[in-house]
Order: C-alpha cells, then sequence, then structure tokens
C-alpha cells in the first residue's frame, strides 16, 4: 500500500504490519492481526488544500485497490528487513496502476 499511495501522489508512508515482523526461527512468515499504513501529519504544516490532495488520491487509491499487486524481498537481512530490505513487485501491477492514474488524472502529478 506505500508503494502504492507514493506512486499515485508522492506522498509517503511507512507500513505497519508482516513486513516489519521479524521471520520466525525456521523461517516462517509471522502474520501480523492488521495490516496498516502510517502517514504522519504534523500540526500546522500543511494547508487544507494539501491534506484534500491526499485524501483525494487515497480515495482514488481505494476505488482502484483492485490494480494493487504485493511485494516480495530479493535481499532480506535477518534483523530490521523492513528497514534495510529490497523489496520487487510480484507482477506488472505498478505499470497497470500508474497507467490507469494516468487514464484518470492526465499528468497531473
Amino acid at each position: 500500500m506505500a508503494s502504492a499511495l507514493y506512486l499515485v501522489s508522492g506522498i509517503r508512508g511507512m507500513e505497519r504490519g508482516t513486513l516489519s515482523e521479524q521471520r520466525g526461527e525456521d523461517g516462517t512468515e509471522t502474520l501480523s492481526s492488521m495490516e496498516l499504513l502510517r502517514l504522519a501529519i504534523p500540526r500546522r504544516v500543511y494547508t487544507l488544500s494539501q491534506l484534500k490532495y491526499a485524501i483525494d488520491r487515497i480515495h482514488w487509491l481505494y476505488e482502484n485497490r483492485s490494480l494493487i499487486g504485493g511485494l516480495s524481498f530479493y535481499e532480506e537481512p535477518k534483523v530490521l528487513r523492513f528497514f534495510f530490505g529490497k523489496l520487487k513487485p510480484v507482477s506488472d501491477w505498478q505499470q497497470r496502476l500508474v497507467a490507469k492514474f494516468k487514464e484518470d488524472f492526465g499528468d497531473s502529478l
């Protein structure tokens, strides 16, 4: 979700969920009970129009959520994998998402 939001808006967020968990000793994935995207909004820094922009892009992304695919590690360190690891898309979902965005918004980014 974090990479999809960045692609369609330039807004950076931080994943908080399974990706942030360490694997078990036997290499199994520890699934999180919730998958969240953290967006930090400092007080008195952003204008109302900037917040409306974020809301608009998040709403668009929700309406097009079926286009969002997954990512998998191609470099996964033993510790802090969410911070130091490297991910790659599991399909061409990023290209399809950007194509749909351009279809709906043109070159508005």
